[in-house]
């Protein structure tokens, strides 16, 4: 028994021990919260006061040592050296600020705000920026929140010299779970957070001296936000800015309304979704040097996932001049990936399955010509052009007063281009195109050349080499030209008429167009069917293959029932000549180069006669005209006669005037027999003992004429 006692009476006096201590303990830390927490009332604002660049008032402070919760009512904040320009500058008040879990020891010992949110309603503030905000930078006071909410407040910052950076009126922010990124980690993005909300009014920002960033309302509602009359304005004209900046371009946008979704923040990357630009508005000013330029790569990832531009409208001006523009501009995307992985050299984005279209499209086609699109759909793999117009700058007198040497003038119009089975990649700068089906329908096309400018002496390529000089992989598999109209008109310097070829009812159909860059197949088979002078069918078969170095080709048509008189739209101009008669049928099969074209040549004619009229009053000279018949075979013999034509190229001249250098001897064997040149040198002869000459411009001769039959077939 008086173990147990004992024992009991030592536990007694050890818990009364224990208890004394534990007492003693909650009495001291009572006592020292409550001092602390005393001292934090009376004390802290003047820690503040003494620690801080700023000047800080308030009407009411509220601190839990415990909880670390500290809310502040009417803070007034305000600089104690106002001209610094190294010192950030606050100016301000905030109606009340809560702060929640704030670490007080890291606050007062290490200068750092960590919190689990930070709360400021009402504020009013304005922030000047440092000059060295690298130096300012060093001064490490950032505030750690979590969560950061901000209800109707007005910020204001501004460069170190006062000039406008930022502002916002009416801004309520909710961002949760916000986190910063390290400073040595290159390429991240300096913030991220989980969800945000955001409310504002008057947004104005100034990223540097060129352009005003600005937009009406800001506003997120269930995770979508919308920006209302976005802009991106140019401060300075483009002639200041170019002075400047020689290699950049200048750009205007602005957006009536832009919507998105779920703005996800992660490392490098931001995505949007849903993103839907409304009646979007995109003027490019640029120069000559534009197109020195690098790209740079991206910096971040920019992933957008189902875009959609509303009623947008574009332009690009270069040199003060109306380059591009295009109205009713509605396209989606289903992604749109900006990437710095993608090579400088390519282009600066991946796309998938999008849809396009745009209406009066106009685009500066050079120092001649202008191009003109009424409606253009582009979708993946196809494209529909309605209404083009490739419009030339000058009418012909103009133009060819603006060339030193021979060149075609064109007006083209063509009713629908209808492009399917499209595809197209972009490697290493160098593009791949693949088509399947090429449809133009309804071509309209004047083609107009004056011979009065001098010869153009350059080297002309057969089709298999420009084909083959295209740098690129070109495939088009099916060209299909349709119910069609060409006109072509060559003008003497002589006074006359233009002499006139017509092609009416065109239709062309090329299988197989290559540019002989890894395809298997390289010859390209060519139908063409159209009605000669409005008149005679007309049929050609034309073949040649890319890969062949000496622009082999073959070629054969067939013209049945020509109306002699209706070549005289194109012989009379040239040669003061008239052609009456039929040409029952017109048969060649050549075969050529480039250098030499050879082959069959076969015409059935009847009542074939030459008129030769005066070159001022037009009148036909009777005498001259039945010189002339003397060598000409009226009719073709009972069976249609083949004879055999060659002759050498000029390699200044263009394939189809190789071509008709071919039609050219057959019809002077048909004609006049097969030996041409003596028979021409009788009939010269004849002239000369009659007293008797061809009635041609003498300033033409050395270049225009070549013996009867050139200036009786002239092309």
């Amino acid at each position: 028994k008086k173990l147990i006692t004992k024992y009991f009476c030592s536990m007694k006096r050890a818990l009364r021990i224990l208890f004394s201590v534990i007492f003693g303990f909650a009495v001291l830390l009572v006592s020292a919260n409550l001092y602390f927490h005393y001292w934090l009332q009376h004390h802290l604002p003047q820690y503040i006061e003494n620690k801080s660049p700023y000047h800080i008032h308030y009407q009411d402070l509220n601190i839990e040592f415990v909880s670390g919760n500290i809310s502040a009512s009417k803070v007034k904040i305000t600089p104690k050296i106002t001209d610094n320009q190294n010192v950030l500058q606050l100016n301000g008040t905030v109606d009340s600020l809560f702060i929640s879990n704030l670490g007080i020891y890291d606050a007062i010992l290490n200068k750092k705000i960590n919190a689990k949110y930070v709360k400021l309603f009402r504020p009013n503030l304005q922030i000047i920026l440092p000059e060295n905000q690298d130096a300012h930078k060093n001064n490490k006071q950032p505030l750690i929140s979590k969560n950061l909410i901000i209800k109707d407040g007005n910020v204001e910052i501004l460069r170190f010299d006062k000039s406008k950076f930022l502002s916002i009126e009416n801004l309520s922010l909710n961002i949760e779970n916000l986190k910063l990124t390290e400073k040595e980690v290159s390429r991240k993005l300096p913030i991220v957070f989980d969800q945000y909300s955001i409310k504002s009014k008057a947004f104005h920002f100034y990223p540097d001296e060129v352009y005003h960033i600005s937009a009406a309302e800001i506003n997120t509602e269930n995770g979508q936000m919308s920006v209302t009359d976005f802009s991106m304005k140019p401060l300075i004209n483009f002639s200041e800015f170019s002075r400047k900046f020689p290699r950049k371009s200048l750009l205007d946008i602005s957006s009536q309304k832009i919507n998105f979704k779920d703005i996800v923040l992660k490392k490098n990357k931001i995505s949007l979704s849903e993103v839907r630009f409304s009646e979007p508005n995109l003027t490019m000013y640029t120069s000559e040097n534009q197109n020195k330029n690098k790209n740079k790569p991206f910096t971040y990832i920019v992933e957008l996932q189902n875009v959609f531009f509303d009623n947008g409208k574009a332009k690009i001006i270069k040199n003060g001049q109306n380059k591009f523009s295009v109205d009713n501009v509605n396209a989606h995307f289903e992604q749109l990936i900006l990437d710095e992985k993608n090579p400088k050299s390519e282009v600066p984005f991946q796309y998938k399955n999008y849809k396009i279209s745009g209406r009066n499209i106009f685009l500066d086609a050079g120092k001649f010509y202008q191009l003109y699109i009424n409606n253009a759909d582009f979708q993946k793999n196809s494209i529909d052009l309605r209404g083009l117009h490739l419009q030339p700058k000058f009418t012909k007198t103009r133009f060819t007063s603006k060339i030193s040497t021979e060149k075609d003038w064109y007006n083209v119009k063509i009713a629908q281009t209808r492009i399917t089975d499209f595809h197209w990649k972009l490697k290493d700068n160098q593009p791949k195109i693949n088509v399947g089906n090429v449809l133009i329908n309804n071509l309209q096309a004047q083609i107009y050349r004056s011979k009065s400018p001098k010869d153009d002496l350059t080297r002309k390529k057969l089709y298999s080499e420009l084909l083959r000089s295209i740098k690129f992989p070109l495939l088009v598999k099916n060209l299909n030209i349709r119910n069609s109209n060409l006109v072509y008109e060559e003008d003497l310097p002589n006074g006359n008429k233009p002499g006139k070829l017509t092609f009416s009812q065109f239709n062309l159909n090329a299988q197989n167009l290559n540019s002989n860059k890894g395809f298997k197949n390289t010859v390209v088979q060519i139908k063409i069917h159209t009605q000669f002078m409005n008149v005679a069918p007309m049929k050609v078969n034309w073949s040649f293959d890319t890969a062949n170095l000496q622009d082999d080709f073959s070629i054969s048509g067939q013209i049945n029932d020509l109306p002699a008189e209706s070549i005289n739209a194109f012989v009379t101009p040239y040669s003061h000549k008239k052609v009456e008669g039929n040409i029952h049928e017109l048969r060649f099969n050549f075969k050529g180069n480039r250098t030499e074209i050879s082959g069959n040549y076969t015409m059935k004619h009847e009542n074939v006669k030459v008129k030769v009229l005066d070159e001022k009053t037009k009148k036909e000279k009777k005498v001259m005209s039945a010189v002339t018949n003397l060598i000409v075979r009226t009719n073709s013999k009972s069976e249609t006669e083949n004879v055999v034509v060659h002759t050498t190229r000029n390699p200044t001249k263009s394939f189809f005037n190789l071509l008709w250098k071919g039609v050219e001897e057959g019809l002077k064997k048909t004609l006049v027999g097969k030996n041409v040149e003596k028979t021409e040198k009788t009939v010269k002869q004849v002239k000369q003992k009659l007293g008797l000459q061809d009635s041609v411009n003498q300033k033409e001769k050395p270049k225009k004429e070549k013996g009867f039959f050139k200036n009786l077939f002239k092309k």
